[in-house]
C-alpha cells in the first residue's frame, strides 16, 4: 500500500535520513522504532507533508506521489495521531470530528450540530464504540480522546494512520481497549504505522517492525521472527539492555530514615500511608492507575497539603513546597512537558530556575557560572543538544527528561522523587536513566520511584511498595520477586 524508497533529508548540511526505506501493507500494523535522533520523526513528517525529501520516492498503491504539505497528505488518506491531541476540549465529540467540515443548513448559513451528531454516531457505531457524540471532550479520559482523534481521521477517509506513542499516558485497561480498537481497524483494511518505545506492545500488537539508527534502516522483519533482545540490539547497535537486569546492590543504609511518611492521607486520593526510605535505598511504588501513586509523590513534595499525617525529611517535619525543597527534596514529575519544563525557554533557563540562589551574584544571575554548571550537567548526563541556549521544547523526550533530572541534581538532593522517569523515552535514554538512578543511590541519595513499567521497577528497586485503592497493601523485598508476572499478581491480587 505504501513504499518510501531511498529517502534522504539534510538540515544545515547534516544528514538526518540516508537512503531510508519503509513499506506498509494493507491492513498491517507496522512498528517504527529507533532511539533519539534515529530519524523516525523526520521520515513520518515527510510522509505527512511537514517536510519535503531531498531525494527518494513515495508510492501509494504503486503510484508515485508528491506530498507537498499536510493538506496533500490528508487528501491522499494519510493521517497522524500525535501524543498532544488536536481536540478542542469545550466542543463535543461530534463537533471535534467535523471541525472545519461542519454539516450546514439554511443554504450553508448555519452549522447543523444535529446532523454532525448523527454522522458521528454512525461512524462510531461502525467502529464498535459506544460513545455519546454529544459528550464534551473535556469530560473524556485520555484513552477515549484517542478514539475521537482516530474517528476524526477516519471521517476524512484516512487509510493510513500514524500513531505516535499512543499508550504513553493511559491506564492498562485503556491500553487493552485501544489495542482491540486497532485490531478492528486492521480488520477493516486500515494500515497503521505504530511508533512506541514499549517493547511488549510491539510484540503484542504489530505484524512487522522497522528499526532505524542514525537515519538509516538497520532492520525490517516479522515480529514473530525476533526476540526482545535482538530488537534492543538493533536499536542500540550491539549488546544492550544490561542496565535493565537487576543485580543485588551492596549498599549500606543509613541508621536514620531520609524520608518518613507517618499516617499520610489526602482526602479522596489515599490514606494511612506509612513508609520509610533510607539514604542509599531505592523504593519503588507499584500500583494500577488510580491507586494513589502520583498523588502521594505530589503531597510529599508539598504541591498539595495532606488532610492528615506528616512528611519528615531526616527527622524534621516539612510542610509545603518551599520547606520540601530547602530540606533536600526534589521531584521529577510525571508530565515533563507541562510540569517539569518551560518548553519555550532554553536548556540553560530551565536549568537555572530551581537554582537561582546558587547562581545569583548580587541582584543578577551570573551567566558564566550558570553556563559552566549546565555544560557539566550536559556532559555528565549525555544530553544531546546543540548548545545550552537551544530551546528545550525542540529536544527529544529522553533529552528533555535528562534536563529535568539535571536541574534538580544540581541542588544535590537528599531525597529524589521520580514519577514515571522514563515515560516516552527510547531504550537508550531509559538505560541511561536507570543507570543514573543506581549511581545516585550508591552515593547515598534516597530514591522513591513510580513507574507503570514493571520491568523498570524491578531493574531499580531494593524494595517495592504495592498500593491498592490509596493504601499500602504490601511491602516486598526485591529479592523475593522472580519475575514481572509475580509483581503483576501482587498488584492485581
Amino acid at each position: 500500500m505504501l513504499e518510501m524508497r531511498g529517502i534522504d533529508k539534510q538540515f544545515n548540511r547534516n544528514p538526518v535520513l540516508k537512503k531510508a526505506n519503509f513499506s506498509l501493507h494493507k491492513g498491517e500494523v507496522h512498528a517504527l522504532m529507533g532511539g533519539n535522533g534515529a530519524g523516525k520523526s523526520t521520515l513520518m513528517k515527510i510522509l505527512t507533508g511537514v517536510y519535503f525529501a531531498d531525494a527518494g520516492d513515495i508510492l501509494l498503491n504503486g503510484q508515485k506521489v508528491d506530498i507537498a504539505d499536510p493538506n496533500a497528505a490528508e487528501a491522499l488518506g494519510v493521517a497522524m495521531i500525535f501524543q498532544e491531541f488536536s481536540l478542542v476540549p469545550t466542543l463535543t465529540v461530534a463537533q471535534n470530528i467535523f471541525l472545519k467540515r461542519e454539516p450546514r443548513r439554511l443554504s450553508g448559513l448555519m452549522i447543523d450540530d444535529g446532523e454532525a451528531a448523527r454522522r458521528a454516531r454512525k461512524l462510531l457505531d461502525e467502529l464498535g464504540e459506544d460513545l455519546d457524540p454529544n459528550s464534551r471532550v473535556e469530560q473524556l479520559s485520555v484513552g477515549m480522546c484517542q478514539i475521537v482523534e482516530i474517528a476524526k481521521a477516519l471521517s476524512k477517509n484516512a487509510r493510513i494512520l500514524i500513531m505516535d506513542e499512543p499508550t504513553s499516558s493511559i491506564s492498562e485497561a485503556e491500553v487493552e481497549r485501544l489495542f482491540n480498537f486497532v485490531r478492528k481497524l486492521k480488520a477493516n483494511g486500515i494500515s497503521i504505522i505504530y511508533i512506541s518505545h514499549r517493547m511488549s506492545e510491539i510484540f503484542s500488537l504489530c505484524d512487522r517492525v522497522t528499526v532505524m539508527r542514525d537515519g538509516e534502516n538497520v532492520l525490517t522483519n516479522q515480529c514473530s521472527n525476533l526476540s526482545m533482545e535482538s530488537l534492543i540490539d538493533a536499536m542500540l547497535g550491539g549488546s544492550a539492555g544490561s542496565s535493565m537486569h537487576w543485580k543485588p546492590r551492596n549498599h549500606s543504609l543509613g541508621i536514620e530514615p531520609a524520608l518518613e511518611l507517618v499516617g499520610l492521607a489526602r482526602e479522596g486520593h489515599f490514606s494511612g500511608v506509612d513508609l520509610t526510605v533510607y539514604p542509599g535505598e531505592i523504593v519503588g511504588l507499584a500500583g494500577l492507575m488510580g491507586s494513589g501513586r502520583t498523588e502521594i509523590m505530589e503531597t510529599i513534595f508539598g504541591l498539595y497539603s495532606p488532610s492528615r499525617g506528616e512528611v519528615k525529611v531526616q527527622g524534621q517535619s516539612v510542610n509545603g513546597i518551599n520547606q520540601a525543597i530547602e530540606a533536600g527534596l526534589a521531584l521529577v514529575p510525571e508530565n515533563r512537558r507541562t510540569q517539569g519544563l518551560v518548553l519555550s525557554h532554553s536548556v540553560l533557563d530551565n536549568f537555572v530556575l530551581p537554582n537561582l540562589q546558587r547562581f545569583k551574584r548580587w541582584l543578577w544571575v551570573s551567566l558564566p557560572i550558570a553556563l559552566e554548571a549546565v555544560r557539566e550537567s550536559i556532559a555528565a548526563l549525555r544530553i544531546k543538544t546543540d548548545h545550552p541556549f537551544q530551546t528545550v521544547g525542540l529536544l527529544s523526550g529522553g533529552n528533555q527528561q535528562k534536563v529535568v533530572l539535571g536541574k534538580w541534581l544540581a541542588r544535590a538532593p537528599r531525597v529524589l522523587l521520580l514519577d514515571e522517569p522514563t515515560i516516552g523515552v527510547d531504550i537508550g535514554a531509559k538505560s541511561d536513566i536507570v543507570r543514573l538512578v543506581r549511581q545516585l543511590a550508591s552515593q547515598g541519595v534516597a530514591i522513591l520511584v513510580v513507574s507503570s513499567e514493571f520491568e523498570e521497577l524491578l531493574a531499580m528497586s531494593d524494595r517495592l511498595v504495592v498500593l491498592r485503592d490509596g493504601r499500602v497493601a504490601r511491602i516486598i523485598d526485591r529479592r523475593d520477586i522472580d519475575s514481572e508476572e509475580m509483581l503483576h499478581h501482587a498488584v492485581q491480587a
